[in-house]
């Protein structure tokens, strides 16, 4: 049973005390409690929307190209978010997790701030990138918060290739269960959840990092990967740069028949004149000889 104490003129509700565990007894998962860090926004009900945890650039630069390459996919049918606060429990603010990405399906989103269970469809997929400080509760603690909470599909990648047993892992719920993502006839992990494969890829000129290995969606459909922003703004400049050159050639082309046009003209033009002039000098030829 939980007891009430003062603190800072504020009454709080003690947790119960925790038996410690007997030597030799494995760790049980727990559900995941969000530690934020401070400062952070909430909204309106006094829920955390934002804390003030820090990413190293290849981090940040992975979870912008997850989130922007699905984001124009599914438009407005889907919530897409990197980092958003995903509150399971209605009136306890630390009941939460911030996944490093959420896509949820059919729930009518209106742009969130946050990811309200109560709300809101249970998420369709979430996704973590492993660090040395995250590890351990992506692979124990959030994937039992995730199993628990029924979210569909659950996906880890490690880039360095040495905090999991596999650089990516996928779980699908099977009932109330997570079952692992085997790979598919090609030989790739795929998410039924997006329809999409999720493969590794070595790229330094994706992304910063030391091991210059990424994730990366690819259509399977389409048999091309999922742009990140910058491929995305290079690929309609070079489009625009191919419209430019196709208009010019046209123009180009459309000029050179426009001269021909002049010149067939032109030389109608002489023709029917030289013909005029034999017909002349052929009737003043016989005037002559009369």
């Amino acid at each position: 049973m939980s007891t009430l104490i003062q603190r800072s003129g504020q009454t709080q509700r003690a947790s119960s005390p925790v038996r410690p565990r007997q030597q030799g007894q494995p760790r049980q998962p727990q559900l995941y409690r969000h530690r934020h860090v401070p400062p952070v926004g909430v909204d309106e009900e006094g829920y955390i929307v934002e804390d003030n945890a820090a990413q190293n650039p290849p981090h940040a630069a992975l979870l912008g190209y997850l989130q922007w390459a699905l984001g124009p996919r599914y438009g407005d049918q889907a919530f897409v978010a990197a980092d958003v606060v995903l509150h399971y429990r209605l009136g306890d603010r630390n009941a939460a997790l911030a996944p490093d990405l959420l896509v949820g399906f059919g729930g009518g989103y209106k742009g969130e701030l946050s990811y309200k269970l109560w709300e809101l469809p249970v998420p369709a997929l979430v996704l973590e990138v492993l660090s040395e400080s995250t590890s351990k509760k992506d692979l124990e603690d959030k994937k039992h918060t995730y199993e628990t909470l029924g979210i569909g599909e659950y996906w880890l990648f490690d880039p360095s290739g040495k905090l999991a047993p596999t650089p990516l892992t996928g779980y699908r719920l099977c009932g109330k269960r997570y079952a692992r993502v085997r790979p598919n006839a090609a030989g790739h992990l795929a998410s039924k959840a997006l329809g999409l494969e999720l493969r590794i890829v070595e790229d330094r000129s994706f992304v910063k990092a030391p091991s210059g290995r990424t994730l990366r969606f690819f259509d399977p459909v389409a048999g091309e990967f999922l742009l990140a922003q910058d491929e995305a703004n290079a690929a309609r400049r070079q489009a625009e740069a191919r419209v430019v050159e196709a208009e010019a050639a046209h123009q180009e082309a459309e000029a050179a028949r426009q001269e021909a046009e002049v010149a067939r003209q032109e030389a109608e033009a002489r023709a029917a004149a030289a013909e005029a002039a034999l017909r002349a000098a052929q009737e003043a030829a016989g005037r002559a000889s009369d």
